[in-house]
């Protein structure tokens, strides 16, 4: 298989068993998945690569493992870095707004929010999670986000998650960025695009040079 080139079987089992670790999300990314795998057949057209053997299954593959792990470990760029560069993938479509919870809050954002609008306080307590840190009373949707314009209320003092998003910052030790693959988001499925496209092309390569 195609995928067998760029990573090990086991190694990607693990991956993948640590990104759907709910139904819920399992099935949201099925929806990515199907969705992400049409428009790469239209960029990477397997009656170019027919006579290599490659086939719709090593696409899907490619897809799944885009899904999960991000290009650095193939000294690529990371996720941050890929959705950094390309911020005209967002549509604005406020999904972020709506869905995302808990809006996580740095202690060190709190000053600029407050200084902004100074009556936000009461809007503001403790992360349960993190209690160093803070998050938005409400945030399903997020009482910041103008529905008719979808935009944010707040948009030049919105919290790094904001920014990010479809990025997720996990891990408490060295914390890195993830894709957040349980919501609906054009952007999200941009950049899976993207780093489908980029290690298809690189397994390719290794393919066609074994």
């Amino acid at each position: 298989m195609l995928r067998d080139l760029l990573i090990d079987r086991e190694l990607f089992q693990k991956l993948k068993e640590k990104a759907l670790n709910d139904e819920d999300a399992k099935s949201k990314i099925r929806t990515r998945e199907k969705a992400v795998l049409k428009k790469l057949r239209k960029k990477r057209s397997l009656k170019k690569f027919k006579k290599a053997g490659i086939k719709k299954d090593d696409l899907k593959e490619i897809v799944e493992l885009s899904n999960v792990v991000s290009l650095d470990i193939f000294g690529g760029p990371s996720d941050y870095e890929l959705a950094e560069g390309h911020p005209q993938w967002c549509v604005h479509c406020g999904t972020c707004c709506k869905e995302s919870s808990p809006i996580f809050i740095h202690k060190d954002e709190i000053n600029p929010i407050l200084l902004f609008n100074s009556k936000l306080e009461d809007e503001i307590v403790q992360n349960k999670d993190y209690l160093e840190h803070y998050m938005f009373k409400e945030d399903l949707p997020c009482k910041f986000h103008n529905s008719e314009a979808n935009r944010c209320k707040i948009y030049d003092v919105r919290p790094q998650v904001c920014s990010t998003y479809p990025l997720v910052l996990i891990g408490d030790d060295k914390p890195y960025y993830i894709i957040d693959l349980r919501h609906k988001c054009d952007y999200s499925t941009r950049m899976v695009l993207e780093k489908a496209m980029i290690l298809f092309d690189e397994a390719v390569r290794r393919h066609e040079n074994k």
